[in-house]
């Protein structure tokens, strides 16, 4: 090589370095944080409850757990259909002007401030329609912010069928349900990708649930309609506490949550490797 291309790779390899050097970082330090706690907790810290302040038990996250998989759960249940939906007319009728608004709101969606959903859902439902502090004001939540991911995702993989046999079917005098019914069948792959990834993006969601769940860290849920909480909310709250086994039960939480986001995202990997 001559000096120009070793400029020219060098100038490049230190930009990747920079750019994977703070991920790294990221996911060492809580790797080996979590790590500690989780060697001296054991397999019982994600079903123990979690510990009184100022004591040396770093107790567990059961009851956060149990309520970030039902919010995430009860989130996937609304957002799933109506991105679904929302795709299916996008893309059967993407001339008409609902279409185009409703790509062009997507796009605003996905970029909107999380925390703006959570003071509108709990003034909405928490506050307006009575619901409160509880897992089906939390799921609305994040299905609203679920839904944008899911229904781009869900257009892309519904597209290709789309351009391929619309012509044809249009032809045969196929009508806009047998359609649909095709391009979901030929895009089912997709469109599961979208789901997985939606839920990935929620289930660490933070800024939202700061104003739907609660802080009583010690309740299991009984319902839909029961208060619940969730681990993001308790690494952020006991994170700034000033209690050291709080930082240690919070670093327990951040490596369990890390790990299962990123096995979503890694499972959605997979899967479009093997898709294609």
């Amino acid at each position: 090589m001559n000096a120009h291309e070793v400029l020219a790779f060098s100038l490049t390899f230190i930009a990747a370095i920079l750019v994977f050097a703070p991920f790294i970082w990221l996911l060492g330090t809580v790797f080996y944080n979590g790590a500690l706690v989780l060697s001296k907790a054991g397999i019982g810290f994600i079903l123990r409850m979690p510990p009184l302040p100022g004591t040396s038990d770093v107790g567990g996250i059961g009851t956060v757990l149990e309520g970030s998989l039902l919010i995430t759960s009860m989130a996937m249940v609304i957002a799933t259909p109506v991105s679904i939906l929302s795709a299916l007319y996008i893309i059967l009728y993407e001339d008409s002007p609902l279409a185009k608004l409703g790509n062009t709101l997507l796009s605003i969606m996905i970029e909107f401030p999380t925390i703006i959903v959570g003071i509108s859902a709990f003034l909405v439902f928490g506050l307006i329609m009575g619901l409160g502090l509880s897992a089906l004001t939390a799921s609305i939540a994040l299905a609203v912010i679920m839904i944008p991911y899911t229904t781009i995702q869900a257009i892309g993989a519904m597209m290709v069928p789309r351009n391929i046999i619309f012509e044809a079917a249009v032809a045969l005098g196929l009508k806009d349900i047998h359609i649909a019914r095709i391009m979901l069948t030929e895009g089912k792959e997709g469109v599961i990708t979208g789901v997985l990834v939606g839920m990935g993006k929620i289930f660490g969601e933070t800024a939202a649930l700061l104003f739907t769940t609660t802080t009583a860290f010690n309740l299991y849920a009984s319902g839909p309609l029961s208060p619940v909480s969730t681990i993001p909310v308790l690494i952020f709250n006991y994170a700034f506490s000033p209690y050291n086994n709080w930082h240690n039960t919070a670093w327990g939480a951040s490596l369990i949550l890390t790990t299962i986001v990123l096995g979503i995202y890694l499972s959605v990997k997979l899967s479009l490797r093997r898709g294609d």
